[in-house]
């Protein structure tokens, strides 16, 4: 089951269709968030560009920028303000249906989405080849910038702090070609790079899963039946590789961090790897009966049970543990809502952002960091 779950979010990262160059007049769209405030810091700062790699929707698709919240769900983006205000779909064309890529802003028909230095970036088929995008921050103006790789080359990558680094392939053993990642810049028109090639690691064109840039890293996911998923890394600032670290389990409840990587197995509770010392071991046990999704952060753990058998859905409890393992607080997600999916999404500052589906709408509800420890958290409806 594990195999099956992590296969198919990869899938979802994977396939980008077509993006319909657009352009319209400002819409009056400006950074004033919710609360009326005007963002007067760095407009690249890092929390803005970085990889989120907390995130348990699909990579890319959940971006924080100075001028709010964007969300890609059904190739369409939506906006928010702040992360619980109501989401809308960026787009002010009178009476749009945001159907199509043809007249509405709002719908782009890719999979992955970034920011960097006041644009919106995305890679999409464009002319029959995969091209990287950008528009502007109100959704207007979707422009070409560079071809990235050809129809038949195919393409698999990720944004981060400016640089695309992507794959001329299928990542997930869909159909690899090749084991070469690149990196570009999205700020001009230059040609990709060559970062590393895997099989300097001995990583066949059949055994990538899965990549991501991280901390001066990239992150290399293989597969095979007898270990099922593995983690190394690359360093991109002495071309130093690490060891594989056998997780079990894909990205999904993995955190990978610069001394050690994190995980959680269902039915056996919580590891750590050390690169330092090149040892695994089993730290805390399981955070209950049932399949539990888990999430990292650098202060917290949350574990959200959305199984309490492989085949019984329940109303999801959402556990909330300290980076030491000792449970803080606990929450029962009772909503009308059936969840497609495990419940959390990712984080800000001061929320925690759930999503009853990551596949067909923008988030809906959220908890409220200060409220953790006070055995009293209120789930509530985003936008209300």
């Amino acid at each position: 089951m594990k195999k099956v779950i992590c296969f198919l979010l990869i899938v979802m990262l994977v396939f980008l269709p077509s993006c319909k160059t657009v352009s319209d007049t400002d819409s009056g769209f400006d950074n004033n968030t919710k609360t009326g405030k005007v963002f007067t810091g760095d407009i690249n700062d890092k929390k803005f560009t970085r990889f989120r790699l907390s995130d348990h929707c699909s990579y890319s698709q959940f971006i924080e920028t100075y001028k709010g919240i964007y969300y890609l769900v059904g190739h369409t983006v939506y906006f928010s303000s702040d992360g619980i205000a109501k989401y809308v779909k960026l787009c002010s064309k009178p009476d749009c249906m945001h159907m199509d890529d043809y007249n509405c802003n709002a719908y782009i028909k890719t999979n992955l989405i970034a920011y960097y230095d006041g644009y919106i970036y995305c890679v999409a088929l464009w002319e029959g080849n995969y091209w990287l995008f950008r528009m502007n921050m109100d959704g207007t103006d979707h422009v070409p910038i560079k071809l990235i790789s050809t129809m038949q080359e195919r393409y698999a990558g990720f944004f981060e702090h400016g640089y695309l680094y992507y794959y001329k392939g299928c990542i997930g053993r869909i159909g690899n070609t090749n084991t070469v990642i690149y990196r570009t810049p999205v700020f001009d028109n230059s040609e990709g790079t060559v970062v590393v090639d895997a099989k300097d690691k001995g990583i066949g064109v059949d055994e990538i899963m899965l990549f991501y840039p991280q901390d001066e890293h990239l992150y290399i996911y293989t597969y095979s039946p007898d270990k099922k998923y593995s983690v190394c890394r690359y360093s991109m600032e002495n071309g130093q590789w690490s060891d594989f670290v056998n997780t079990e389990w894909c990205y999904e409840n993995v955190l990978t961090g610069t001394d050690k990587v994190y995980w959680y197995l269902n039915g056996e509770g919580f590891y750590e790897y050390t690169y330092e010392t090149r040892k695994t071991e089993h730290v805390a046990d399981v955070a209950g009966e049932g399949f539990y999704s888990v999430s990292y952060n650098d202060e917290y753990i949350y574990a959200c049970q959305y199984f309490e058998t492989e085949d019984s859905v329940t109303s999801p409890m959402f556990y909330i543990f300290d980076r030491q393992y000792k449970l803080i607080d606990s929450v029962k997600i009772d909503i009308e809502e059936k969840c497609y999916n495990p419940l959390y999404l990712t984080e800000l500052d001061d929320y925690i952002i759930l999503s009853t589906s990551t596949w067909n709408r923008p988030p809906d509800y959220y908890l409220l960091k200060s409220e953790i420890g006070s055995g009293d958290i209120k789930v509530r409806k985003i936008g209300e």
